[in-house]
């Protein structure tokens, strides 16, 4: 039983081993994808990169047709490698090389050149090329491409004062090396030109026009235009068309687009700025400008300048999922080389607890920036809807309120005054029974219908006849003149007597 277990186990081995043994044929080294032979050369080696266990196996093709022996001037060796006797222009084209193995295969390809030297040409497939210094034969072919295209896009558009000089650029490369020419309206420049760099100084008016960048190679070509204004010297900044940019109030998670509308004699520089109300504001890759004692971040997610048909040009900032944290204050700022103006415009973001909108912040009514900037006062005291609500529901409100107030402060005062009245009356010392008869006899005498003022309405006597009045004079008028001997004490005019 242990001899059956060390036979499988030894069987185990041998199979790993093998198969560790044999793979798929592999590239040994760096093929050459393209081979230079001279015309004539009596024998050339092309040897297969694609190397097996069973190099017997190896087969080649020339331009997708096998190589068998019957070909006089081919011949594969035992190792795999392919010889040509006697090279001829026709023995150029494709060949390929493939290894096969029980594990698979893998085909090599290469590019025969033949180089007649005498002619000064070159057979590559069944196409006859002129030898140029300006192409690799040992290289891939590549029709032409601009080295700096996204900054030749950039300056795609040009607009230059008289007497300044243009220069645009056109580097291409390829193989072979293309060659440069220039157009200038689609027909050839007046001056031969063939140099990558066109330079053209002390413009006038004429030079205005499109300048055509060609670069060309046996294999293709691309041409880039310039559009090219020569103007007068500008006369004055760029002016920005009110209202825009308007201002905005929008929900968390919409897209604001600002526009900005700008005329100027010449291509504005336009940028987006965005005022810093707090310290986590400012990005680290944004710029900052400072103006005044508050401080401005430059934004990215400018759109381009347009140029539209009347002449004047058009800026776009498009902000997409705002948050309460985006709002503030936008400015647009263009400018050209007479000065700069700006407009701004003020994001508001709805949320529950109130909207986000902080304050304004270049002031066009502040002389020091009133000089740099148009007058933003139709952008600032624009009509919003959603602002002039609260007024209209506010107005009627507090009218009834101080309504409300007055009646209470109103119904207050007469409750003071009558408590006054009640605690002035309490006041009053009681007047003795004999002097309040005393009194009224005098009041009698000469206006016999009058009450006693002294007394309330609970204590007015009723009215006297003539003959009780006669009859007191003799008991309690005496009693009282014995007291007080001016018979003229209770006239009406001294009422005062006990207050």
């Amino acid at each position: 039983m242990g001899s059956v277990t060390t036979l499988q186990g030894l069987l185990f081995v041998q199979v790993v081993a093998f198969c560790l043994a044999n793979s798929p044929p592999t590239l040994s080294g760096k093929a050459m994808q393209r081979v230079v032979v001279k015309l004539g050369k009596s024998n050339h080696k092309l040897s297969c990169e694609a190397k097996t266990d069973m190099p017997e196996l190896t087969q080649w093709k020339k331009d997708g047709q096998s190589i068998h022996p019957g070909w006089e001037r081919f011949k594969v060796s035992q190792e795999g490698d392919l010889r040509i006797k006697d090279i001829e222009k026709g023995d150029a084209g494709l060949y390929t090389c493939i290894a096969t193995n029980g594990f698979g295969s893998l085909s090599v390809n290469y590019t025969f050149i033949v180089l007649d030297e005498t002619k000064g040409v070159f057979y590559e497939g069944d196409k006859e090329y002129k030898v140029t210094a300006d192409e690799d034969l040992n290289k891939d072919g590549s029709i032409p491409y601009f080295e700096d295209l996204e900054q030749m896009k950039k300056s795609m558009t040009l607009e230059k004062p008289v007497r300044s000089r243009i220069r645009l650029s056109c580097k291409a490369d390829g193989n072979p090396k293309p060659e440069i020419s220039w157009l200038k309206n689609a027909q050839p420049f007046p001056q031969k030109h063939y140099h990558p760099v066109l330079k053209i100084s002390d413009v006038t008016i004429a030079e205005s026009g499109a300048y055509t960048c060609v670069a060309k190679n046996r294999l293709g070509q691309v041409n880039f235009t310039y559009n090219v204004q020569v103007i007068d010297e500008i006369s004055e900044k760029p002016r920005l068309i009110a209202p825009h940019p308007l201002n905005q109030t929008v929900e968390p998670g919409a897209t604001v687009s600002f526009q900005c509308f700008i005329e100027s004699g010449v291509l504005p520089e336009v940028k987006w700025l965005k005022r810093i109300d707090r310290p986590d504001e400012a990005h680290s890759n944004s710029g900052l400008i400072e103006y005044g004692n508050e401080k401005f971040m430059v934004l990215k997610n400018a759109g381009d300048l347009m140029q539209k048909s009347d002449g004047s040009y058009l800026n776009k900032l498009v902000i997409t999922k705002v948050q309460p944290k985006d709002a503030g204050i936008f400015v647009c700022f263009a400018t050209n080389r007479k000065g700069f103006n700006t407009r701004k415009a003020h994001l508001t973001i709805r949320t529950g607890s109130g909207d986000h909108s902080p304050d304004g912040a270049w002031d066009p009514n502040d002389p020091s920036v009133s000089q740099h900037t148009t007058n933003n006062s139709s952008n600032d005291t624009s009509d919003d809807s959603d602002t002039n609500l609260p007024l209209l529901i506010g107005l009627p409100s507090c009218a009834v309120l101080v309504l409300i107030l007055l009646a209470v402060f109103l119904m207050q005062r007469n409750n003071r005054c009558r408590r006054s009245e009640n605690n002035a009356k309490a006041a009053r010392p009681p007047v003795p029974h004999h002097e309040r008869d005393a009194f009224y006899y005098s009041n009698c005498q000469q206006q016999p219908q009058t009450v006693n003022p002294l007394l309330t309405s609970r204590e007015k006597l009723p009215p006297k006849t003539p003959t009780p009045s006669v009859d007191m004079t003799g008991s309690e008028f005496s009693s009282v003149s014995r007291t007080h001997p001016n018979p003229h004490y209770y006239h009406p005019n001294h009422m005062n007597y006990g207050y």
